[in-house]
């Protein structure tokens, strides 16, 4: 197993507890991560070294941040209206990192397969480390 199948395995693994914990305390982050880490964790995006950043999936090209390539393109994932009673979570593509004020995702959608292909298409150019 290589070593970004470790990584993306341990993301999934934990990604339940994070998960109970915002349903636990009512945050701002929806308990959306053990859905998101496994859809990419499916996807091409394995090629890649992943992290996490608050409320962000980023990826890197390797697990050695003095010299890997941390890449633009990343989900971020919040809740479409924090305060209204039904509010749902919401997946915000964007195309580089950090996002600036100015500019609007690539992507906003409820689907979390549309943010990941959205994602794996942003991503297509860029080349993991050998």
């Amino acid at each position: 197993m290589t070593e970004p199948d470790l990584e993306w395995d341990a993301r999934v693994r934990h990604a339940p507890m994070s998960d109970s914990r915002s349903r636990s305390i009512n945050s701002w982050v929806p308990p959306v991560e053990e859905l998101l880490w496994r859809t990419a964790r499916a996807s091409a995006l394995v090629r890649f070294f992943p992290f996490s950043s608050h409320n962000c999936l980023r990826l890197a090209t390797s697990s050695d941040f003095a010299t890997a390539e941390t890449l633009g393109p990343c989900i971020v994932y919040c809740y479409d209206d924090f305060k209204a009673p039904d509010r749902r979570p919401e997946y915000w593509v964007w195309d580089v990192w950090p996002q600036e004020p100015s500019r609007e995702p690539v992507l906003r959608t409820y689907d979390v397969d549309a943010a990941v292909r959205e994602l794996e298409r942003l991503t297509a150019d860029f080349t993991p480390a050998a």
